[in-house]
């Protein structure tokens, strides 16, 4: 099928701009979003401190009961001797005062029987005799007070296999300090949680204990064992045609953990401005590319009319049709249209140049912002960008080569897009699985980008740069000089800026140090040509990093001093 010259020069540009739209509508939202998002968290965060502080109080208060229970005259002596009588007239009052409607307040002889059981709420307690077997006598807790072990007052969940009653346990001492019993003051969650609006409590297991929302998040296996005490996980959910931001926290009392703890908030407003923002983006990107293919077109039909005309005179001479003559041209009409052409593909060369730089500057945006998911990376690109164009420097490396090393490292790790956070902000070392997922960016990053043909120089330093000269690297095992040179440059500059740069496991090197670990690996992980040449520029990569704002330059200063 012939296609029109004018379509067959507009095609290539509208496919870029499809391109240059998809990218930057997508970071324009992602960065957009982001801001909408932190707000949200923001004020999880605060719902799950105040739950926890709140959660606090209740131990305080529950602890003070109990020790008024214990420390009561009488109280000690009246379990000793047996005395139901005296205890029930003793406790009663301790009970009435408490103004928890749910308090269950138990008392237990030293070899765990249970005495008396005093059921309080705001009408006034009543208490009775308990005949049947302790509830409690073999639990950890009950077992830890009767036995005078520290700490003396105890926590424990009681209701198996759905906890629903929390205890707060302590011994009752006779005057010359020996355990005579114990003393047990209970709550219901549900009234706890009374007070604690908005959120859930779940067993070690993830089973729902009680909840004063109407439908608490799940727990499940997963966010469980990453849930720890210093690391809260955000959790989204969507039940009925409403979503709901979760953040599920560790429920700690008195040093041990009961559970789980969750805050739960509506995210309905959230979600419609992320949808209406993303439609608004889309809607501008698409006017915008819609307008520019109209203008193309345009341009290029009053461009390209008289080289139609032309070519179909042609065609048809060929085709043995002399007598064609309609569209049959003077020597000053070619001499027209031979300058026109010309005029037009220089320009068509500009604005190609123009294209790729602005889909370039696109895919270089894109980018830093994957550096900028992680403070520890911020600016990484462009440094490794700098490093290596030194390096470069050094070994006489042609201007076209140098350009293709320049983009290949402000691209390099591009692919880090399909990276999952939890792995790429991990503040430790990766096990095996996230170490395979983090090994997978190179190949992703090729095939985003191995369709633009003014990138094709670039795409073995994007897919190679974790190869060794050993043949010990990743994804492919190149071993050598079958590593093209460029890729060797970049490998160095890139492991050159990890080294000097602060992760949250551990801090940056001195330039000293790191330039001491590149040397040692010459001619195991890189070629010790590269490595030479980047020894031989050191003063000018340490002034280019100093003019990036690379922290922890002030090291190598330092320790020279």
């Amino acid at each position: 099928m012939r296609l029109p010259i004018r379509y067959k020069i507009i095609l290539p540009f509208a496919g870029l701009l499809v391109l240059v739209g998809v990218i930057g509508n997508g970071v324009a939202t992602a960065q957009l979003t982001n801001a909408a998002v932190v707000p949200f968290d923001a004020n999880l965060l605060h719902s799950s401190l105040v739950a926890n502080q709140l959660l606090v109080q209740v131990d305080a208060a529950r602890l003070s009961d109990l020790r008024l229970a214990t420390d009561t005259v009488g109280v000690a002596d009246a379990l000793n001797a047996g005395d139901i009588a005296g205890l029930t007239r003793l406790l009663t009052p301790v009970a009435g005062n408490v103004t928890v409607a749910s308090i269950d307040l138990r008392v237990l002889d030293r070899n765990g029987r249970e005495m008396l059981r005093i059921q309080g709420s705001r009408a006034g307690p009543s208490s009775g005799v308990v005949t049947e077997p302790a509830e409690f006598a073999s639990d950890p807790a009950v077992l830890n007070v009767l036995g005078g072990n520290a700490p003396d007052r105890q926590v424990f969940l009681f209701g198996q296999p759905t906890p629903s009653i929390l205890y707060w346990a302590g011994p009752v001492r006779a005057a010359n300090g020996q355990v005579v019993g114990a003393m047990l003051a209970g709550e219901s969650l549900n009234e706890v949680l009374a007070n604690v609006q908005g959120s859930a409590l779940y067993d070690m297991s993830g089973v729902e204990l009680a909840s004063s929302v109407p439908t608490p998040p799940v727990l499940t296996a997963l966010v469980r064992n990453t849930v720890k005490a210093d690391n809260a996980v955000r959790v989204d959910d969507s039940r009925d045609g409403h979503a709901y931001g979760a953040l599920f926290s560790t429920w700690i009392v008195r040093g041990s953990q009961l559970g789980f703890l969750a805050v739960q908030a509506h995210a309905d407003a959230l979600v419609g401005s992320e949808n209406q923002l993303r439609l608004i983006l889309t809607l501008l990107f698409t006017a915008a590319g819609l307008l520019t293919l109209l203008v193309g077109m345009a341009t290029a039909s009053l461009l390209t009319h008289p080289v139609d005309l032309l070519v179909r005179s042609m065609r048809a001479v060929s085709e043995g049709d002399l007598r064609h003559r309609a569209t049959v041209v003077s020597h000053d009409e070619i001499g027209y249209l031979a300058r026109t052409f010309n005029e037009v593909t220089a320009s068509l060369e500009r604005k190609t140049v123009a294209l790729e730089e602005t889909a370039f500057a696109s895919m270089e945006a894109l980018a830093r912002a994957i550096d900028a998911r992680d403070a520890s990376t911020f600016g990484h690109s462009a440094r490794v960008a700098a490093v290596s164009l030194e390096i470069a420097a050094a070994m006489a490396l042609t201007d076209k080569d140098r350009e293709a090393l320049r983009r290949a490292a402000l691209l390099h790790d591009i692919g880090k897009i399909g990276v999952e956070d939890k792995v790429l902000r991990k503040p430790g070392p990766l096990n095996a699985a996230e170490a395979d997922d983090m090994r997978e960016h190179p190949q992703i990053g090729y095939d985003m980008l191995k369709g633009l043909p003014f990138l094709f120089a670039s795409l073995p330093g994007i897919l190679y740069h974790h190869e060794r000269w050993d043949g010990g690297g990743y994804p492919t095992g190149l071993r050598g000089t079958a590593i093209p040179l460029p890729v060797r440059i970049l490998a160095v500059a890139d492991v050159f800026d990890a080294l000097t740069s602060d992760r949250p496991y551990r801090e940056g090197l001195s330039f000293d140090a790191a330039n001491a670990a590149i040397r040692i690996e010459a001619g195991l992980q890189f070629d010790p040509d590269v490595v030479t040449a980047f020894l031989s520029r050191r003063s000018a990569i340490e002034a280019a990093l100093r003019t990036l704002g690379k922290p922890g330059t002030h090291r190598a200063e330092t320790e020279a001093a």
